[in-house]
């Protein structure tokens, strides 16, 4: 599990935008040069620390865009440049898109938290029947706070990376026959990848189509986010997503994302990952209503620094890092009215990294004189 807590708070004075460049690879309100030139070398500096080929960044102040920029190599062999159109795996990020889509289902009424998912009364009853009756217990809530048991937590025995050659459908049933829960759920927080494949399935059922369809429609056609997509196990043409390196002997092609759909699947530029956040970050024109984000971003019992898909913090700030093999990832929203996100597409095993990751964007906010 590799979520960073980001636990920085900004003190920052009210800016006026004095230039705008969109020329189809960069965004950058910053007229000064000095401005400019501490952006990329801290950027830079970060790439060459941690050996990263190609990263890009957004970040939105009070829901417009004031940066967003690609840097280094989408694919090193072709020398093709990152720009900010390129798709890059947001891995775990992907689940905050799912709470959001849950919590439009519940505001239309077709569940509650506390529905169950199995059993007789369960959600995906028909689909999954059990006998376990530990597994009777399971609540949306449990999956989307990471409390449904410890045996389905995000380690070396995870079950989305067991068993690659099942379907979705055909990997839920052997986990609920060979690795049930031994603890009531709701009694510990163990992050849980296959908690959000649970969910992914919990929306097809409820809304009566697929769950990539249900959230096109329902959340990126909105909010006119149009990059995002469900990745494959497959090398994509680099013109559009980045190709990704690995860190050691670790192997980016060699898992099943499009099974990882609800969990780690999405593909995305980060300028619409920040339209994303922006869109229910619960300062105006969200997709959500006031009740559901405040619902959505309460920390759980179980775990201060977790709600339901997002991280939290008690200045809050709200995010979600992401990790898989040739990708780390960042969606950030902060109290003092900023979104960003960041993708590069190398991860670092150096036990810094995500920490570092986490800071970037703080320091480049903190360094930017037109920001002060």
């Amino acid at each position: 599990m590799l979520l960073k807590r980001c636990l920085f708070i900004l003190a920052l004075l009210p800016y006026s935008i004095v230039f705008a460049q969109a020329d189809g690879f960069s965004i950058n309100i910053f007229q000064d040069k000095s401005d400019r030139q501490f952006i990329d070398n801290t950027i830079q500096q970060f790439m060459q620390k941690y050996h990263i080929p190609g990263l890009s960044i957004a970040i939105a102040k009070q829901d417009e865009i004031i940066l967003a920029k690609g840097y280094g190599l989408a694919d090193i062999d072709n020398k093709v440049p990152v720009n900010i159109t390129h798709q890059f795996r947001i891995a775990s990020v992907s689940k905050p898109i799912t709470s959001v889509a849950i919590m439009q289902l519940r505001e239309q009424g077709k569940l509650t938290l506390d529905d169950k998912i199995f059993g007789a009364d369960g959600i995906l009853a028909s689909e999954f029947p059990v006998k376990d009756e530990l597994l009777k217990l399971v609540t949306v809530r449990h999956l989307l706070e990471h409390t449904a048991g410890k045996e389905w937590a995000n380690d070396s025995h995870d079950p989305m990376f067991q068993k690659p050659e099942l379907s979705q459908t055909a990997l839920i049933r052997w986990v609920l026959k060979n690795t049930p829960i031994t603890k009531p759920p709701g009694s510990e927080y163990a992050y849980s990848n296959f908690s959000y494949c649970l969910l992914g399935r919990v929306i097809e059922k409820l809304s009566g189509i697929g769950y990539q369809h249900f959230v096109r429609e329902n959340i990126f056609r909105p909010i006119g986010a149009k990059s995002f997509a469900i990745g494959s196990k497959k090398p994509a043409n680099t013109l559009f997503q980045v190709r990704y390196y690995p860190d050691s002997d670790e192997n980016p092609y060699g898992f099943p994302v499009t099974r990882m759909d609800a969990h780690g699947g999405w593909v995305s530029n980060t300028i619409d990952l920040v339209k994303f956040a922006m869109s229910v970050d619960g300062r105006g024109k969200d997709i959500l209503n006031d009740d559901s984000i405040k619902l959505m971003t309460i920390a759980s019992k179980h775990n201060p620094n977790y709600a339901l898909g997002w991280n939290v913090n008690q200045y809050d700030n709200w995010w979600h890092m992401g990790s898989l093999p040739g990708t780390a990832s960042i969606l950030v929203r902060t109290e003092h009215g900023y979104n960003w996100a960041v993708l590069v597409n190398k991860r670092s095993s150096d036990k810094t990294f995500f920490n570092d990751l986490d800071m970037l964007s703080h320091n480049l906010i903190n360094g930017i004189k037109a920001l002060q």
